[in-house]
């Protein structure tokens, strides 16, 4: 009988099965640390790199190392005692070429000053890098995620140039990057972060301070924004081209530029905007054409915008945003149209709730904390403004007072409402990120300011007696009452 299988063959499968058995039984390659230090067996980090072997750890102890330094390499670079990346101020200082790199602990100064060839502290070139506890110091650009998804940038502080804003780089850039995660990180001195052509990006836990656009975000999908405090920049956030956004917990304070909004929305859609606060910018909250899709809403709630110049700035296109449970508060100018027309397109109120407007004058007579009577926003000097803002120099001046007072007393000099709430709120709650912020309150004018409220309650109560109001000159000579 003739043998199916011949012995060739038989020998052949028997060779492959031992391989396999053994590669699958051999033990994984152990991890090795490499040491660089004055006194170690490495003392260039590039000599480390080029005795490494991917997943190896290379750890740095102290030091002052040139740049650039490439890592093309998957290896985790670990600081010890700070050691320094210094690049003298030519070109961009660390590139990381290699997937799963870990570089952490480092401080990367004085990059190149060339905006054409974007001279930066770290450039990612590839996935999955993490960049964690560095100090960027002195440099244009920060941190560049080029086409690197799947990047983590944590717990860096990184301090641009001292050059006038259009001069400086961007303190994070994210180019074509999808699930970027920028965390913890303190930024300042730079021109904006930068977002373009990448989603599903988190931003979160970030102070972001003195630089132009504190975000700047272009053609992007899904991106979250939480819990970051933006302050003293230009702008706080500006937000193009995008959908899918959802801002929750941040702190937009004193973005006071030439635009100052604390955030702006142009082409917008989908967008959830809700639980931040807005103090002390030109413009709290700035719309343009948002959302651009005639299917789909933005929302706005449970937003706290106090003392702004302006809370909401909309041009009179925009329609189909949701306004429910947000607090104006104290600003100059609750609602600013830019041109002719109204924001009726919007929706003030949803389901019997609607916002807190401080200089509503209606009432709660069933009180269910819901006004009685509609909040109108129809000022006659504030649409005067919004057609001619220089001609808020007069905000304060008689001239206003006694305009607005025609328009409540002849209807036919009130301007048509640009805002129209049916449930106003009649109260509102302080948010607990605004109440926990240190104040540097001086105690020589509190107690200045309890005597004057002293002196208001014991003048109050004389008039409240019928009795003669005197003077504080005569109450502070002790001069007896009937006396003067």
């Amino acid at each position: 009988m003739m043998n199916r299988y011949p012995p060739l063959r038989i020998c052949c499968w028997l060779a492959v099965v031992l391989v396999i058995s053994a590669a699958l039984a051999a033990p994984a390659q152990a991890q090795t640390t490499l040491v660089v230090a004055p006194e170690g067996a490495y003392t260039t980090i590039d000599a480390a790199l080029a005795a490494a072997d991917p997943g190896d750890v290379i750890e740095v102890r102290g030091g002052v190392y040139p740049a650039p330094l490439v890592i093309d390499k998957s290896v985790s670079l670990m600081g010890v005692n700070q050691p320094v990346i210094d690049g003298a101020g030519q070109g961009s200082l660390v590139l990381i070429n290699a997937p799963d790199v870990v570089f952490q602990g480092f401080t990367v100064r004085h990059s190149g000053h060339s905006l054409t060839h974007e001279d930066t502290g770290i450039v990612i070139q590839a996935p999955r890098v993490t960049v964690a506890d560095n100090l960027l110091d002195d440099v244009l650009f920060g941190i560049y995620f080029a086409n690197a998804a799947d990047g983590l940038a944590r717990n860096n502080i990184i301090r641009g140039k001292p050059l006038d804003e259009s001069m400086r780089g961007d303190s994070i850039r994210v180019w074509y990057s999808n699930d970027v995660q920028l965390v913890g990180n303190d930024l300042s001195t730079g021109r904006d972060t930068l977002i373009w052509y990448a989603n599903n990006i988190v931003i979160r836990d970030n102070a972001i301070h003195d630089n132009r656009y504190g975000l700047h975000f272009m053609y992007n999908k899904n991106a979250v924004v939480e819990n970051n405090v933006i302050e003293n920049n230009a702008v706080g956030a500006y937000m193009m081209y995008s959908a899918g956004l959802v801002m929750t917990g941040n702190q937009f304070i004193h973005n006071r530029g030439a635009s100052g909004y604390g955030v702006a929305f142009k082409d917008m859609d989908n967008a959830r905007v809700t639980g931040n606060s807005f103090i002390g910018n030109v413009s709290a909250v700035y719309l343009d054409n948002s959302p651009s899709l005639y299917d789909v809403n933005n929302i706005f709630s449970e937003n706290f915008l106090a003392y702004n110049d302006v809370g909401l700035t909309a041009l009179p296109s925009v329609k189909r945003n949701i306004f429910q449970n947000n607090t104006f508060l104290e600003n100059y100018q609750q609602v600013s149209v830019q041109g002719r027309g109204d924001l009726l397109g919007n929706l003030w109120d949803k389901d019997g709730i609607g916002n807190y407007w401080s200089n509503y004058v209606g009432y709660d007579r069933a009180g269910d904390g819901v006004g009685d009577l509609p909040f109108r926003a129809e000022k006659l000097f504030e649409s005067l403004t919004d057609a001619h803002p220089a001609l808020r120099l007069f905000a304060y001046s008689p001239t206003t007072q006694a305009l607005d007072f025609a328009a409540s007393a002849f209807p036919s000099l009130r301007p048509d409402p640009k805002v129209i709430d049916t449930a106003p709120r009649m109260r509102y709650h302080l948010p607990p990120e605004i109440t926990a912020r240190p104040r540097d309150v001086s105690l020589p004018l509190l107690a200045v300011g309890l005597a004057l409220l002293g002196v208001g309650a014991a003048v109050w109560g004389l008039a409240a007696r019928g009795q003669p109001v005197r003077s504080l000159q005569t109450i502070q000579a002790g001069v007896p009452a009937g006396a003067e």
